[in-house]
């Protein structure tokens, strides 16, 4: 009986995890069909009734990078130091994660003030798997790039999250696999980006409104991620209580 009460504990922990799981893809799907119909204009927010222009790269965003006669030294890298080096290894959903970020001093920090990035930057990795799109979170420390990344700031006309939503939509990402044709490119150029064309809203308040629309379904997808490692964790630290016999389970004995 013991055994069986055991069995059915962890099973309600599994049956919850693929309950969040169902939920996740389902909100996702969601997600991901909402940003394709509002960074297209196929749907409109609210009562939204200006114009959508349509836009080039080459004449809306600058984009800046590392170059290459300021190629970092194996010993520039610090664990701890003035300012966070990212790279594309610290993309991490959507934004970059600094668990195990690198740091440059200050010196090193200063050397180039055009790919020193703030909050709300939005970055694209251009070696390796070129394409994958970060938007800065907000930072405690100064902050710069390691080569591979492009930071992009677009012009007065176009918010900085509005275009992480393109760059994240499949306009972008359509953009990036018709440039490699079926072969694998190992680099994007700022010449690649330049032709590169999509639609925008006129008016900055829709712009703010699809961006903030899109933040909030993501924010439902993270909340559940969260619930669903919590329930994770839970989940290992009971089996590692019952099937070691540290924590035993009341069981009533069965009638004689």
């Amino acid at each position: 009986r013991e055994q069986r009460a055991i069995g059915e504990v962890l099973s309600g922990f599994d049956e919850h995890l693929a309950n969040l799981d169902e939920l996740i893809a389902k909100k996702k799907a969601i997600r991901d069909g909402a940003l394709d119909q509002l960074i297209t204009g196929d749907t409109r927010i609210s009562d939204s009734r200006d114009p959508w222009v349509q836009i080039t790269f080459g004449d809306s965003i600058t984009p800046k990078a590392r170059i290459g006669w300021q190629g970092l030294k194996a010993e520039e890298y610090l664990p701890m130091g003035y300012s966070y080096l990212i790279g594309g290894t610290d993309f991490r959903s959507g934004t970059i994660s600094l668990d195990k970020i690198s740091f440059v001093d200050r010196e090193r920090f200063e050397l180039d003030p055009f790919i020193q990035v703030e909050s709300g930057d939005v970055l694209v990795t251009k070696d390796g798997t070129i394409g994958k799109v970060a938007l800065v979170p907000e930072l405690d420390k100064p902050a710069t790039l390691n080569s591979g990344v492009f930071v992009f700031r677009p012009n007065e006309n176009l918010r900085r999250d509005y275009l992480y939503w393109v760059l994240s939509s499949s306009v972008f990402t359509d953009f990036i696999e018709a440039l490699s044709a079926g072969s694998t490119i190992k680099h994007l150029y700022q010449k690649d980006l330049k032709e590169f064309s999509f639609k925008i809203p006129s008016s900055l308040t829709e712009q703010r409104m699809i961006a903030e629309s899109l933040f909030s379904m993501d924010e439902e997808i993270s909340v559940l991620k969260a619930e669903r490692s919590k329930i994770e964790a839970l989940k290992l630290g009971a089996m590692d209580d019952l099937l070691t016999g540290r924590v035993r389970l009341p069981v009533e004995e069965e009638a004689a």
